[in-house]
């Protein structure tokens, strides 16, 4: 136990990260029970739950207004699996459980503060994610970005320990007897060797990660060239190898599913299909970056195409599949809109440049100045929104600063979600996945403002 409480800021930062544990699991659990009114994906995720459980196979049926191809299979699949092993659709029930995996985020946002910058940066990132109110409103509902949260921490957190002990990039200074930058510092020895098959690990979580947010199959395999990367200096075969085992972790978990939709869908799909879809509405200069506004401005300028009152009536991929028949009746809807949003792309950059940076400009303002859902809103927690990113851009700049393999990981990882968000459609959802991420770097960034003022105190 002594050793426990050493490595976490001695009995008081132990008793400190219990309550935080508990308060982020009693939130946790507190809103599956209750439950909260599910939004549209959420009953979606439901439905297909319900019918793989009744034996209907990965469907919404025949009422449904888009195919549940387009959905993440991962947190269906997950309560269907649930449901059988309980012998029935027991919605609550598995909410709990996703409420218990969620509170592991809490735990992982910790542990990757504290590896970057010790037991306070993890305590501050960990109470931040507690509380968070976006991610626990979601645990109200089946929606997957609390798990995605959990998969993404958890996947990142494996990848640091696969890395091996923490050592500061080489190049980087720690005192002989004194401290850093002082005559006395010399040159960090380089990190010991760790095992290949600990890159397994984090290639299982974020194949998994994968299955229930599909946007993170291209982040994974930019990852990949990070990991080839950290290895490199150890040999290029050795670093092929260790990039092989992790890309390894990422397809046991990702291609039973692709071959299943190459037998159902007859195509090739790796996880979902829909990106014509978020293609075309993420390109819409019309809708000024907010995808809640596409369906009316489609429908505001082709007139002929909708009746009175389609705003109301048809849902966004309603709206969509319909242009999509007008505009190229011989395809697929979702192939017709990848065509439609690669012809607007091209059209919006060659035609419209400055209007179009503003446009993407617009749309990563949107999914980092405000998490989703309407609390996030509220002044006290949009003012905690925008603390968590101030605080976590500035732990970045720290780690990078440092030159550690941690933050190009971490870099890698916020740069490929914004892209993706500037690209496709810029849903706060997406960046609510990261939170753990943001959360622990923003414990990195308050403990060096906080070492800074007391050395300029000192002095």
């Amino acid at each position: 136990m002594s050793g426990l409480a050493k490595r976490n800021g001695g009995g008081v930062g132990l008793a400190a990260l219990t309550v935080i544990l508990l308060l982020g699991l009693v939130l946790r659990v507190g809103e599956a029970w209750d439950g909260r009114a599910p939004v549209f994906d959420a009953a979606a995720y439901a439905e297909i739950a319900r019918n793989l459980d009744e034996g209907e196979g990965f469907t919404l049926g025949p009422e449904a207004t888009q195919p549940a191809s387009n959905y993440s299979p991962g947190l269906p699949l997950f309560a269907a699996g649930f449901y059988k092993l309980t012998g029935g659709v027991h919605e609550r029930t598995v909410r709990l459980v996703l409420a218990l995996l969620g509170t592991l985020a809490v735990l992982f946002t910790y542990l990757i503060g504290r590896r970057l910058s010790g037991p306070l940066a993890g305590l501050i990132g960990a109470v931040a994610i507690a509380i968070y109110p976006a991610l626990l409103e979601y645990q109200g509902m089946l929606m997957g970005e609390p798990l995605a949260a959990t998969l993404l921490s958890g996947g990142v957190l494996a990848a640091l320990w696969a890395a091996g002990p923490t050592s500061p990039a080489r190049g980087s200074c720690r005192g002989a007897g004194g401290p850093a930058g002082s005559p006395r510092a010399v040159l960090d020895p380089p990190a010991p060797r760790h095992p290949r098959e600990r890159w397994l690990l984090p290639g299982v979580l974020f194949g998994c990660l994968i299955l229930v947010r599909p946007e993170y199959l291209g982040i994974v395999l930019l990852v990949s060239l990070v990991v080839l990367a950290r290895d490199w200096r150890d040999g290029w075969r050795r670093s092929l190898a260790v990039t092989a085992i992790f890309l390894g972790g990422v397809a046991i978990v990702i291609v039973p599913w692709t071959v299943r939709n190459a037998v159902a869908l007859d195509r090739f799909v790796p996880v979902s299909t829909g990106g014509g879809q978020v293609l075309f509405a993420g390109t819409y200069l019309p809708s000024d970056g907010d995808p809640e506004k596409v369906g009316a401005e489609v429908v505001e300028r082709h007139p002929k195409l909708f009746g009175p009152g389609a705003v109301e009536q048809l849902r966004l991929e309603q709206i969509l599949a319909r242009l999509a028949a007008q505009r190229y009746p011989e395809l697929e809807t979702d192939e017709a809109l990848g065509r439609m949003g690669r012809e607007q792309l091209w059209d919006d950059v060659s035609e419209e440049p400055v209007e179009y940076a503003g446009f993407v400009a617009t749309k990563v303002g949107r999914i980092w100045l405000h998490g989703p859902r309407d609390v996030m809103r509220q002044p006290g927690w949009e003012l905690l929104h925008w603390a968590l990113v101030a605080f976590g851009l500035t732990g970045l700049i720290v780690l990078a600063a440092r030159r550690r393999w941690e933050a190009l990981l971490l870099a890698t990882i916020f740069v490929g979600i914004t892209a993706i968000c500037a690209l496709l459609v810029a849903s706060p959802r997406r960046v609510l996945v990261t939170m753990p991420l943001v959360a622990a770097l923003a414990g990195v960034g308050f403990a060096a403002c906080r070492d800074s003022l007391a050395r300029r105190w000192r002095s």
